[in-house]
């Protein structure tokens, strides 16, 4: 039996776990970037001034850090997922398309493809929700 189809009959006895595994890497991922960004703002100014977004410079730095880091801390555990990810998605479409591309980033750019992952596993916790392994499903449960 080779690795797909084990972890294929894995996720079929354990549906949400895996799923809740690449919740938790996404939100920690974020959350990782917003305190580099937090620790090394000048260097997120730098790139910001470098792309299409210079007059908003200012506002995109404590815009980018904050969604990072409540969002990343949201989506670790699951609570308001959805609105976390809405919250998310501006960041990483414009680091995917904007900023990335001005720095080399079809040159194999280890951020790139970062933001590309981390963009398609936003879309896909968008359309599918967090999962039953979450601060939203026990919500929904217990208190609506």
């Amino acid at each position: 039996m080779n690795i797909p189809q084990r972890i294929s009959y894995w996720n079929r006895d354990h549906p949400y776990l895996l799923q809740t595994i690449l919740r938790t890497i996404l939100g920690l991922v974020l959350l990782q970037k917003g305190i580099g960004f937090l620790s090394n703002s000048e260097q997120l100014k730098t790139l910001i001034l470098q792309s299409h977004f210079q007059a908003w410079t200012t506002f995109l730095v404590s815009y980018i850090v904050f969604a990072h880091l409540l969002g990343g801390t949201f989506i670790i555990i699951g609570l308001l997922t959805r609105a976390a990810i809405l919250l998310q998605l501006p960041v990483l479409i414009g680091a995917t398309f904007f900023i990335n591309p001005a720095q080399g980033a079809f040159a194999l750019n280890f951020e790139f493809f970062l933001s590309l992952a981390v963009l398609a596993l936003l879309i896909y916790f968008l359309v599918k929700g967090p999962g039953e392994i979450a601060m939203d499903a026990y919500l929904k449960k217990h208190l609506l």
